[in-house]
């Protein structure tokens, strides 16, 4: 018998929409997934980091946010099955986080919209509201913080697929942010240096895979979610050939937890980045293609 997963906080996920340097300190870095057992217990927790937490790195190393690498918000209309429209709520929700940490305006209001259409489809009605949309409007013409109107949405959402026991929706969510998350910090790194911060921080990534697959397995009856595991574990399959590094756990988890056991480096080598990178592009493609396309490759 496999654990339920039951999200409890999407706020971390999809994270505050202020820059990172605004961050109010008592915000959470990590979205932490629980569980329970048969009997009511609190059963396994993950830990995933947040795309502002990723995006906080990628903005001390690059500068200024790249539009050209979201999800075009224009194919919103062409994803017609709730899979397809979870998996990309999941990277639209991303790409919302990424302009706002790089004050993309235009874009911040753009894929709020796009959040709050797929949001609708999706049963997860009022979560994106026009009090919120105007209140973000607003904001966005004084230039305050956005991390407040972000975060109310972000958390009625999340409690709306708790609340229906929308399960496979979530991971297909998830699983959409995680890929969304991963193109948008990989392809900010041009020449390849296993010390680069950007190239250790993808590195770590390999723990929220992990945990994301676990989630997943719960939902395994479901086809869709067990063909987007699928793709997942080949991309863990990549991780799994890098040498690691273990060294002992000192002090407690980003939550406060304590942890037990050691502390695991993976040490990316060049080919194994573009390796990693060529699978996760293509995952994205796969995801973030219309329904009204053919999925057969196209040959020059």
């Amino acid at each position: 018998m496999h654990h339920r997963f039951v999200p409890i906080a999407l706020a971390g996920l999809l994270a505050s929409c202020s820059s990172p340097a605004e961050k109010p300190k008592d915000k959470p870095d990590t979205l932490v997934i629980g569980g329970y057992d048969a009997s009511g217990q609190t059963a396994n927790l993950y830990e995933m980091p947040t795309p502002n937490e990723l995006f906080q790195i990628v903005r001390e190393m690059s500068g200024e946010g790249q539009k050209r690498m979201m999800s075009p918000a224009k194919e919103v209309d062409r994803y017609v099955t709730t899979p397809k429209r979870a998996l990309n709520f999941g990277v639209y929700a991303t790409d919302l986080v990424y302009a706002s940490s790089y004050k993309i305006t235009s874009e911040v209001v753009r894929y709020y919209l796009t959040c709050k259409k797929l949001g609708d489809e999706l049963g997860l009605s009022g979560s994106f509201s026009d009090g919120d949309f105007t209140r973000l409007e607003r904001n966005l013409t004084h230039g305050d913080s956005l991390d407040v109107i972000s975060n109310d949405a972000y958390e009625r959402a999340y409690r709306k697929m708790q609340d229906d026991q929308m399960g496979p929706t979530l991971s297909m969510v998830v699983a959409g942010g995680w890929v969304e998350s991963m193109h948008l910090v990989m392809r900010q790194v041009l020449h390849f240096d296993p010390a680069d911060p950007l190239v250790v921080r993808v590195a770590e990534q390999k723990v929220s895979l992990d945990h994301l697959i676990d989630m997943m397995e719960a939902y395994k009856s479901d086809a869709s979610v067990t063909a987007m595991r699928d793709q997942l574990i080949k991309i863990r399959d990549i991780y799994d050939q890098f040498p690691v590094v273990r060294s002992e756990h000192k002090g407690a988890s980003p939550s406060g937890r304590q942890v037990l056991g050691d502390d695991i480096t993976i040490i990316l080598t060049p080919e194994g980045f573009d390796q990693l990178s060529s699978a996760v592009e293509a995952l994205r493609e796969q995801i973030i293609q219309p329904e009204d396309q053919s999925a057969a490759p196209s040959h020059s």
